[in-house]
């Protein structure tokens, strides 16, 4: 088994995985990496199981020694990477030697960078995941001299150099519970307006700037999912994301595809989105 040390932890990095499926019914969040797609792509790239554990980074990546040989893939929001004055460009897959520093700069766009690596790291599960999260493991985030276990496993893997654009186009979404309360005018503005991404963004939601007219009434608290879309008081469209609650008192209008999740996790502040019903 190997090691990798943090020498510096970037901004709020943590290890996830695709997260806790089967505990919704006690509150616990589902968790796990915010963009699904670009996590298994790079456990593929490995030749990882899909539901191997990655570091996940927000917008500026961290820097690591490594303590045995192995590979590591980056994926995610395109960044550049540096091993022993070596630079490379993600997406990519990188042969790592014995006390090799890996330092995994800023995003250049998008939010979330990805690192897999061959085997998978070997941090704690618990309730079927070693996702990150507050008052379900001891860790929060990755810190400044912690101490990151992997498998050692030596594959042969063939580097990739082409790089993945991102491409803008309407996220697709199945009908809310509650979209059916929307009068014909509120449903035609929800469909029509191209909304933009505020400050107001996390792991757990991301809030969307322009209003939309409101007079529904609240309604119980009931289930809410990953990409499910709320309606506020104020007119305001929340996003829920992996780490939101179970339920919600909020008019669930809309409720994102997979895909569309990946999607949103990626567009930076002031970027815009807009909205199609999936047949």
């Amino acid at each position: 088994m190997g090691s990798l040390s943090i020498l510096t932890a970037g901004f709020r990095s943590t290890i996830q995985d695709l997260g806790r499926l089967d505990y919704r019914d006690y509150g616990v969040p589902h968790s796990g990496v915010m963009d699904q797609y670009s996590s298994r792509l790079a456990n593929r790239l490995l030749n990882n199981t899909v539901d191997c554990a990655v570091i996940e980074m927000t917008l500026s990546g961290a820097e690591m020694v490594f303590s045995t040989p192995t590979q590591i893939a980056i994926t995610g929001a395109p960044c550049k990477i540096v091993v022993q004055q070596m630079t490379y460009e993600s997406p990519c897959v990188i042969k790592v030697e014995t006390g090799d520093v890996v330092k995994i700069g800023t995003a250049i766009n998008g939010n979330f960078i990805y690192m897999s690596i061959a085997g998978g790291f070997m941090t704690d599960a618990y309730l079927g995941s070693r996702s990150y999260y507050p008052g379900i493991l001891d860790h929060a985030l990755i810190k400044k001299d912690d101490q990151i276990f992997y498998n050692n496993v030596n594959n042969t893997i063939k580097p990739i150099t082409k790089s993945m654009s991102k491409v803008h186009s309407s996220l697709k979404a199945f009908i809310g519970p509650e979209f059916h309360k929307l009068t014909r005018s509120q449903q035609i503005q929800l469909l029509g307006t191209s909304f933009s991404i505020s400050k107001t963004w996390n792991r757990m939601a991301i809030q969307l700037n322009e209003k939309l007219i409101n007079d529904l009434e609240p309604i119980h608290s009931s289930p809410v999912l990953p990409g499910t879309i709320q309606l506020t008081p104020h007119g305001k469209l929340v996003v829920l994301m992996r780490d939101a609650q179970t339920t919600g008192g909020y008019p669930r209008v809309l409720q994102l595809t997979e895909e569309a999740i990946n999607k949103i996790s990626q567009y930076r502040v002031d970027e815009s989105v807009n909205f199609i019903i999936k047949n």
